[in-house]
């Protein structure tokens, strides 16, 4: 309650706020809310402004005036959702690690060492290693023959390595022999004995030493020769 005879004074930051209460944005100027993947709605248009009674004061006299708030008007939000899409699935390298070990080598069964010429080949696109039994077939005295031949395909290298093993199982620790020329080559021979079985075991090493290619365009060809064939291979 107010001292009779004075005028109540309403500061404008007061006058401003009703004015918000009556339906002004209640977001600041300026602010901005993205939505993802899809545009806003248009907002509904503000409610008018109700009348605002402001008084002055002098000396003598005191008047009073009345002004109308407009109404705003809706904004009309036409969104637009833009997607942007991620890069394409980059292709895996290619893993040219072997799947086994020297203990684990794949077995390749085995051919003569003396007799005919037998032969066998087997291809792979990573390191690998085989064993393979060298037979002594022949019952009389002569040299035994085995050869391993690994091509590589263009732009790949891969290195042949053999071990040498005994006549009852091969041998992972004792030292390689690396294959020479191109294509790499490894070739033994050794004295067939009367009577006594001369069989030896070898495990083939393919080792991925460089080159990018996968699948097909990384394919080497190992070739195993016995006998004649080992003899007349170059």
């Amino acid at each position: 309650m107010h001292t009779p005879g004075r005028l109540l004074v309403i500061p404008a930051v007061l006058l401003t706020l009703a004015a918000c209460a009556n339906g002004t944005d209640d977001l600041l100027p300026g602010y901005y809310e993205e939505q993802a993947g899809g545009g806003g709605l248009g907002g509904d248009g503000g409610a008018g402004g109700g009348d605002l009674s402001v008084s002055s004061s002098s000396s003598s006299t005191a008047s009073s005036s009345g002004v109308g708030g407009a109404g705003g008007e809706g904004g009309g939000g036409e969104g637009v959702g833009v997607g942007v899409g991620g890069d394409g699935a980059t292709p895996a390298e290619c893993d040219h690690a072997a799947p086994n070990t020297c203990t684990g080598a794949e077995e390749l069964g085995h051919i003569s060492g003396d007799v005919e010429a037998d032969s066998l080949t087997v291809t792979g696109t990573t390191s690998k290693w085989f064993k393979i039994l060298i037979v002594d077939d022949a019952d009389e005295a002569s040299a035994e023959h085995f050869r391993a031949t690994l091509d590589s395909p263009p732009g790949m290298n891969f290195d042949l390595i053999v071990y040498q093993g005994g006549i009852d199982a091969p041998d992972c620790f004792v030292s390689g022999v690396r294959g020479q020329g191109v294509p790499e080559s490894f070739y033994v021979t050794w004295n067939d004995r009367f009577i006594d079985p001369d069989d030896r075991w070898f495990v083939i090493e393919v080792r991925y030493v460089e080159g990018t290619a996968c699948g097909e365009d990384a394919k080497w060809t190992l070739t195993v020769l016995g006998n004649n064939a080992a003899l007349t291979s170059p």
